[in-house]
């Protein structure tokens, strides 16, 4: 890579005070509002707060050609956002606009999905994001896994239209529509977008709230088996998502928590999804510690998906996440081992989500778009999370030994937790990307040959 004193010049002249140099406040104020610690203490050369497209091409052509790099930061929640010596392209500062237009949501490169929702929630209008409102375009162009997502599918499977400013500072405007190399484009946007270039817009297709109802339930661990057996079972306007982790419920054991949500209005589909929430509860031989159940507007009207007493949530010094998807076949005694390892967790902060996926997921093709893992029956993030900085073997030994025992399960990587530098990072791309990977890496290598944006080379 170039200089970094060269292309501070050049974006100082061409941008002025939409430049952040180390020690001001708006180089400061990004960083702290990144979401994980990991991210926040690297440095980049400067932090760029662009307010139009043509700003963000302007930056990509300067540090293109001084061949210094640029990460992107939207809602601020990857591990990839900033990067030592590189320019952070701050598109949460200003590009961060929301505008309905009829059926349809505009959303700029930095809005997040609860912005989206936001704008969304006085015309009784949705898009199916993920579990929390703070993730930004990132998340909606690389997958979108959430409580509708066995009904509606992915967030990517409603984007219309996006704009893609390309490594060169070439404008391009993806669609259905797009013909011969941006058709190209517009297939990588979908699952692969930091790759081939920065979205500075998009366009998503919404559709009509429908109350959705919540069943939550903290059980214990031995439930485990019995969550595994009947949530495939489901229809898929209900999803059955839990979380193994800890609760103040239960000091000193792990705990169970599952959170059934029944997008119906249909009595019969309400009272399915209530039985099958049942029949966990009451599979451990123990009473739950905790169930309630609620109605509530889709996505913010929605209980969090958090363990409630959750014990040791605020400890973020050190944070490692891994996300793999799997079939069907989770079964007693992956429950048995899994429990186990929740025993063995660094922290009680530590914690293995189990987003429940399949039904509309599978409608698109694993080759219609970039991503891959349109069979997956789970996505199983898996968070370690320690308090003690001096010692940073200790969290990602505890996901690795975690993700071994799930390997015979395992059919696939969720690419939203891809990092760089790992020794695991080929192998996991390989199978965030499967049969799509190629295609992407030509991709890359066509339109950001220097390597300037992209959390890594595929």
């Amino acid at each position: 890579m170039g200089s970094s004193g060269e292309v501070l010049e050049r974006l100082r002249s061409a941008l002025g005070s939409k430049v952040n140099f180390p020690g001001t406040v708006g180089y400061q104020g990004a960083l702290a509002t990144v979401f994980l610690t990991e991210a926040a203490r690297r440095r980049p050369v400067c932090v760029v707060a662009p307010r139009t497209v043509e700003d963000v091409a302007t930056v990509l052509r300067i540090a293109a050609a001084a061949r210094v790099r640029v990460t992107v930061r939207g809602g601020g929640l990857s591990s990839g956002c900033v990067a030592d010596n590189a320019v952070l392209l701050d598109l949460s500062r200003h590009l961060n606009t929301v505008r309905v237009d009829g059926e349809r949501v505009i959303a700029g490169g930095g809005a997040t999905m609860g912005g989206l929702a936001r704008a969304l929630a006085p015309v009784n209008r949705t898009v199916p994001v993920g579990v929390t409102g703070l993730a930004g375009m990132g998340m909606a162009t690389r997958g979108g896994i959430g409580y509708l997502t066995r009904s509606l599918g992915l967030t990517l499977d409603h984007l219309v239209e996006v704009e893609l400013v390309v490594a060169t500072g070439d404008v391009v405007r993806l669609s259905d529509g797009s013909r011969g190399e941006d058709a190209e484009l517009w297939w990588a946007v979908r699952g692969g977008a930091p790759f081939v270039g920065v979205v500075t817009s998009a366009v998503f297709r919404t559709h009509a709230v429908c109350p959705v109802r919540v069943d939550r339930a903290v059980l214990r661990p031995a439930a485990l088996a019995a969550y595994f057996r009947i949530a495939p079972e489901l229809p898929r306007h209900t999803s059955m998502s839990a979380v193994l982790g800890y609760s103040d419920l239960a000091p000193g054991e792990p705990v169970l928590f599952v959170y059934t949500v029944c997008a119906s209005r249909d009595d019969r589909a309400i009272g399915r999804a209530r039985a099958a929430a049942t029949a966990v509860a009451v599979s451990g031989g123990t009473a739950p510690l905790y169930r309630s159940e609620a109605l509530g507007r889709y996505p913010d009207g929605l209980p969090e998906f958090a363990v409630p007493g959750a014990s040791g949530a605020g400890a973020r010094d050190s944070f490692f996440g891994k996300a793999v998807f799997t079939g069907p076949t989770l079964d007693a005694a992956l429950a048995e081992a899994l429990a186990d390892r929740m025993r063995a967790a660094p922290t009680r902060a530590c914690r293995i989500d189990f987003q429940h996926t399949g039904g509309a997921l599978g409608d698109v093709a694993d080759e219609a778009t970039a991503f891959w893992g349109r069979t997956a029956e789970w996505s199983v993030p898996l968070n370690a999370i320690w308090d003690d900085a001096t010692n940073t073997g200790v969290g990602p030994e505890w996901a690795r030994d975690t993700l071994r025992t799930l390997a015979p399960h395992t059919t696939g990587v969720y690419n939203v937790e891809l990092r760089p530098g790992l020794p695991e990072t080929a192998t996991e791309t390989r199978a965030a990307y499967g049969g799509n990977l190629t295609r992407l890496r030509a991709l890359q290598h066509r339109y950001d040959p220097a390597g300037t944006l992209g959390p890594f080379r595929l």
